[in-house]
């Protein structure tokens, strides 16, 4: 099978607008997901607003983006182009989701964090006195919570690196099952000798 060499270089820069489509909804949806979690104290907001938000939305939008792609170039594309052409779109769109969040929570909202870490705690705090929980669990829960939170607030520059780079492995595993999902070769024609 002979690979179209047109086919491939359209499907960057296609690649790359999609990526960046991606990478809008994401962060859009991140600063609307943190918005809601300050202003809630409710165990059941903290769970689930971020798994609509964070991964069930934005899985939808992958999908569509995907189909999209693929479309784009022509409505097919073997392993090999879906992975690195969902691979480009999702590498693109996690840079520009961490930068733009990185960007609103050191220049925006600069105590953003510590209001959902409160009310992160404070939601848990209050779920486990419903549930009975005597003080002193509650108590230790709350400073382990804290415990980890002032953990991954003051991680170092290697952390940082090391996260992103887990991060960037991460979402080529992803892309490559993506590639192995939305993957749609061209049906052989039958040659006649």
């Amino acid at each position: 099978m002979t690979i179209n060499t047109s086919t491939i270089e359209s499907l960057k820069p296609e690649a790359l607008k999609n990526g960046i489509g991606l990478g809008l909804i994401s962060l859009v949806l991140g600063i609307i997901t943190s918005y809601l979690l300050v202003g809630t104290e409710s165990m059941m907001t903290v769970f689930v607003v971020p798994m609509i938000f964070g991964l069930v939305i934005p899985l939808i939008a992958a999908v569509f983006f995907c189909f999209d792609l693929r479309k784009k170039i022509g409505g097919f594309w073997t392993l090999r182009q879906a992975t690195s052409g969902i691979f480009i779109m999702f590498i693109v769109a996690y840079a520009l989701s961490t930068a733009g969040s990185v960007i609103f929570n050191k220049f925006i909202e600069k105590d953003m964090t510590e209001r959902i870490q409160t009310t992160v705690v404070n939601a848990t705090s209050s779920m486990m006195k419903s549930q009975g929980i005597d003080e002193d669990t509650i108590d230790k829960k709350v400073e382990e919570m804290n415990d980890e939170f002032d953990k991954k607030n003051k991680g170092t520059i290697m952390q940082t690196i090391q996260g992103h780079v887990i991060g960037v492995i991460i979402v080529f595993v992803v892309a490559l099952l993506f590639g192995a999902v939305f993957k749609k070769e061209k049906p052989l024609q039958p040659t006649f000798d």
